[in-house]
């Protein structure tokens, strides 16, 4: 998982395609942990964070753009 200041680095499409995927990982990992197949549950609250976080980036660059 990328840090905070990775994120910020990025730009508007890489933020996009890595939020999609982090969704995607969010999906497997809550099947994978509801079918017993894996046992990391933390692993969900993890991903959340990240979505989170990669979220947060997104508005601010978008608040960002509009105050210019």
């Amino acid at each position: 998982m990328k840090t905070l200041e990775e994120l910020k680095k990025m730009d508007m499409q890489k933020l996009k395609e890595e939020l999609a995927l982090m969704q995607k990982d969010l999906f497997k990992v809550k099947f994978n942990v509801k079918t017993g197949q894996a046992k990391n549950a933390h692993s969900i609250r993890n991903h959340k964070k990240q979505i989170a976080r990669i979220i947060t980036v997104i508005k601010a660059v978008e608040t960002e753009k509009k105050t210019d």
